[in-house]
């Protein structure tokens, strides 16, 4: 895509997806390193699975989304690797401007906790501390990747992530915040992404830190169903 221009002002677009931004960067890199296995001698490659053939597919997951100004709280119950409960919980933003008569994505910031947490129960726990937090960016394709992106809050520099990977959503970033970090952010009112394009062009991306400060206290406590 193109821009049209270099200092670009924000829309904030509602996140009603089931699908988490933080958990979506895992998501693409396997399906990038997945290889399709050819299917064994004398069985039936067109084998549906058994809710498939009974006309039933399994119920998609709920997300249950709480908004905070310009951000937005969002959890996932889901089943871990070894089959037990797990919740995935993330504060998100998409910033977006108009093309035409469309809205464009073109800053997806996402903050999650490292490592996703059980689901609650009801016995009571010790507090627990404040979990580390991760903060996953997508933007468009035809980035110059050895630029990056960098991330200010209130005109000063907070955070320069490199790009991890690049698909047909976008081009990926991650980068663990550390307590600065998130002060930062937390305090100001508004933010920008600075990129750069293929062409040597610099765009910078407005978007708002409002409601993040109280996103953040509620991705920190337990999860609830």
């Amino acid at each position: 895509m193109t821009f049209s221009a270099q200092a670009m002002t924000y829309a904030i677009k509602s996140l009603a997806s089931v699908i988490l931004v933080s958990s979506a960067l895992y998501a693409s890199s396997a399906l990038a390193q997945e290889q399709p296995s050819a299917a064994p001698a004398g069985t039936d490659a067109q084998q549906k699975p058994a809710e498939a053939v009974n006309g039933q597919q399994p119920p998609a997951p709920q997300a249950r989304v709480q908004k905070f100004d310009d951000w937005y709280y969002r959890c996932i119950d889901s089943r871990a690797a070894d089959g037990s409960a797990a919740t995935h919980c993330e504060v998100a933003q998409i910033a977006t401007v108009k093309q035409g008569d469309q809205d464009v994505n073109v800053l997806t910031l996402a903050i999650a906790k490292a490592t996703d947490e059980p689901a609650a129960s009801n016995k009571k726990s010790a507090k627990q501390p404040a979990s580390e937090l991760v903060l996953t960016a997508l933007v468009p394709l035809n980035m110059y990747l050895p630029a990056g992106l960098s991330i200010d809050a209130s005109d000063k520099l907070v955070v320069q992530l490199a790009y991890r990977n690049c698909n047909q959503a976008g081009c990926w970033s991650q980068q663990k915040l550390d307590a600065k970090m998130i002060a930062a952010l937390s305090k100001a009112a508004d933010g920008t992404g600075h990129v750069q394009l293929m062409n040597g062009q610099k765009v910078n991306i407005k978007f708002s830190l409002k409601g993040l400060s109280a996103a953040l206290d509620a991705l920190q406590k337990p999860a609830s169903n």
